[in-house]
C-alpha cells in the first residue's frame, strides 16, 4: 500500500485545473524509488516538464532523464501515473547506466524481460551512487571532487552512469530546481545571488536553456510546487 507523500518530489509546473499527487513507495523500495505520482486534468492543457535528474517508469516504459524541457498534452478525465526514481535509483536497481537512456522512452521489457519483481530486485540491488544527488546539490563541482577524493574524470564517469548527465549539468539542474521551488522572494536579483548565479541575467539565461522559459515567465503562467529532486 502506498503512503501519501508530505511534499512533492520535484518542481511541478501545472496550470489551473491540473491536479498532481504523490505517494511514497513501500519502505523496501524507498532507497531507489522516490514516489509514485498521478496527474489528472480537468481540461485540455499543456504541462511543461523540466529536467530533474530522475528517471521514471510510465505505462510500462522507462523514461530516461531529460536533458531539456518537453511539453506534454494532458487530456481531461485521463489519469497519468508513473514511478519516479531517485537520481541513480533506476541504474542501481536494474543495472542499466542512465547515460544509455537519456532522452529516450524504452519498453521496460527490453531492459528487464518479463514482469520484474521490484521487491526482489531491491533485495539484490546495490544502493544508488550517492554522487548523483551530491552533484545536484553542489555549487562547485571541483570542490565536490576534492571532498570525495576523486579526480574530475572519475567523478564525471560515475555521475554520468548514475544520472546520464555530467556533474556540471546536474549541478545546474539542481540549482534550477531549488530556484523554482523557492520562487522570486524579495526580488529575482536577490534570488539569483542566493542560488549561486552571477547575476539576474545569468539566472534568466541558464533557466531558459534548461526549461525553455525564464523564471519570471514560469511564475506568471504556472503554479510552482515541490522540492528539488536531488537537493
Amino acid at each position: 500500500m502506498m503512503e501519501r507523500s508530505t511534499r512533492t518530489h520535484v518542481v511541478f509546473l501545472g496550470g489551473p485545473g491540473v491536479r498532481y499527487e504523490e505517494s511514497l513507495p513501500p519502505e523496501p523500495l524507498r532507497l531507489w524509488i522516490a514516489v509514485r505520482w498521478r496527474i489528472r486534468s480537468e481540461r485540455p492543457s499543456d504541462l511543461r516538464i523540466v529536467p530533474d535528474g530522475c528517471m521514471d517508469i510510465i505505462r510500462g516504459d522507462v523514461i530516461g532523464s531529460f536533458s531539456g524541457h518537453e511539453v506534454a498534452r494532458l487530456e481531461p478525465g485521463v489519469d497519468y501515473e508513473g514511478l519516479r526514481f531517485h537520481p541513480g535509483g533506476f541504474p542501481a536497481l536494474f543495472g542499466v547506466p542512465a547515460s544509455e537512456l537519456v532522452g529516450l522512452r524504452v519498453p521496460l521489457g527490453d531492459l528487464a524481460p518479463g514482469r520484474p519483481d521490484l521487491l526482489r530486485l531491491a533485495r539484490e540491488a546495490v544502493p544508488p551512487d550517492p554522487l548523483g544527488p551530491a552533484s545536484a546539490a553542489a555549487r562547485d563541482v571541483r570542490a565536490l571532487a576534492r571532498e570525495c577524493g576523486y579526480s574530475e574524470r572519475q567523478l564525471r564517469r560515475r555521475v554520468l552512469a548514475a544520472t546520464g548527465h555530467s556533474p556540471k549539468r546536474m549541478a545546474r539542474i539542481g540549482r534550477m530546481q531549488r530556484l523554482l521551488k523557492a520562487g522570486r522572494g524579495e526580488s529575482w536579483a536577490r534570488a539569483a545571488v542566493d542560488h549561486g548565479f552571477y547575476d539576474e541575467a545569468h539566472m534568466a539565461a541558464d533557466v531558459r536553456e534548461l526549461t525553455g522559459a525564464t523564471p519570471h515567465a514560469l511564475m506568471s503562467v504556472f503554479f510552482l510546487g515541490g522540492a528539488a529532486c536531488a537537493a
